[in-house]
């Protein structure tokens, strides 16, 4: 998986049989990306458990995860 310039991306990784972080540079950075993981992963959202394990238990498919988000673009 590879993020565009600005871009942000999170999504299953069949290779690593997990959930992959990236960012594309030109102002998405790793610390935005360790943002997303901590909120994913280690934020506990409902019952002790982290949004990533919740979604899980209700039954979703984290293998068909994606989501992406860019940078605004500046006039």
């Amino acid at each position: 998986m590879t993020a565009r310039p600005g871009e942000q991306r999170v999504s299953w990784s069949k290779r690593e049989r997990d959930i992959v972080y990236s960012h594309g540079g030109d102002g998405a950075c790793g610390s935005t990306a360790r943002l997303l993981a901590y909120a994913l992963e280690d934020v506990e959202v409902y019952q002790g458990r982290a949004l990533r394990a919740e979604l899980e238990a209700r039954g979703y498919d984290l293998t068909t995860l994606r989501f992406s988000i860019r940078k605004k673009v500046q006039p």
